[in-house]
């Protein structure tokens, strides 16, 4: 180790609200496997067993920042979300999901302007997500829509990440990219659908990797639409999210091939709905 990095420990959430409020510049690391380099002074919390936890209820499961993404994985694929389970494990490889983090994955999606959106940001936004915060100052906590996440909230740490269980008939994620790396041209595709009877009746639509996209009046176009859906159908709503895709990448960040995958990454799912 760099003689001029010091490494902290906290045993609890307790310590660790204590260090970062005493401690300048102070940053907290997981696996550190989204960092070239560890800060001047990091703090480890990987052995806070609150942030560690793993508690799965009937409607929802909460993971604390700190569990892996070999820990996700392993609850099983009859427990976790399906798009959310296929995304983690589709996370580099079995050494790297040992120490990488769903916080640091989190994390490591807003650290910077514009910062490249990682594996499970797609599907936590298309999933409901929702981020809990404790404050350093004042140990008070407070509740944020994945949705709204632009980054820790000022003298705040990340403490829990709640992750809706509901069901849903069709459920796909997909990669584009290197099959084990982030480039790029690398993103996350998800599509979720409900049904009732032969009615749609709920449609989730996400993409992250260099831009973001998601688009709740588009999720909308289909809603009480019947199924199968005919080709015109299918041509309208991909004719609009391709509008709606030109709107959330702006001229810097515009990709024809990754607009191309995206638009035939939903063709693909509308054609699942039968």
């Amino acid at each position: 180790m760099e003689s001029n990095k010091t490494i902290f420990l906290a045993k609890n959430i307790a310590e660790l609200l204590y260090q970062i409020k005493n401690v300048i510049g102070l940053e907290i690391i997981g696996g550190a496997t989204s960092i070239p380099e560890l800060p001047e002074k990091a703090l480890s919390a990987r052995d806070i067993s609150e942030l560690k936890a793993i508690n799965i209820r009937e409607r929802f499961i909460d993971f604390g920042p700190a569990v892996t993404l070999n820990e996700i994985v392993n609850v099983g694929r009859e427990r976790v979300p399906q798009i959310l389970y296929e995304a983690t494990k589709s996370v580099a490889n079995y050494f790297i999901r040992n120490m990488a983090t769903i916080g640091g994955n989190i994390c490591a999606s807003v650290s910077a302007p514009k910062a490249f959106k990682r594996t499970l940001y797609a599907p936590l936004l298309a999933l409901g997500a929702s981020l809990k915060f404790r404050n350093t100052e004042n140990q008070m906590s407070a509740t944020l829509p994945f949705s709204k996440f632009e980054g820790i909230p000022d003298k705040s740490v990340l403490v829990n990440i709640r992750v809706p269980a509901d069901d849903w008939d069709v459920s796909i994620f997909r990669r584009l990219g290197p099959k084990r790396a982030l480039e790029n041209n690398s993103a996350s595709f998800c599509f979720l659908a409900k049904t009732q009877g032969n009615v749609l009746s709920s449609v989730k639509l996400t993409f992250a990797g260099p831009i973001v996209f998601q688009d709740n009046e588009l999720e909308t176009k289909l809603l009480g639409a019947r199924l199968p859906l005919n080709e015109k159908t299918i041509q309208d709503f991909t004719s609009a999210a391709a509008e709606a895709f030109d709107k959330a990448a702006d001229d810097e960040l515009s990709n024809p091939l990754m607009k191309e995958g995206f638009l035939q990454l939903t063709r693909y799912s509308l054609n699942q709905l039968t």
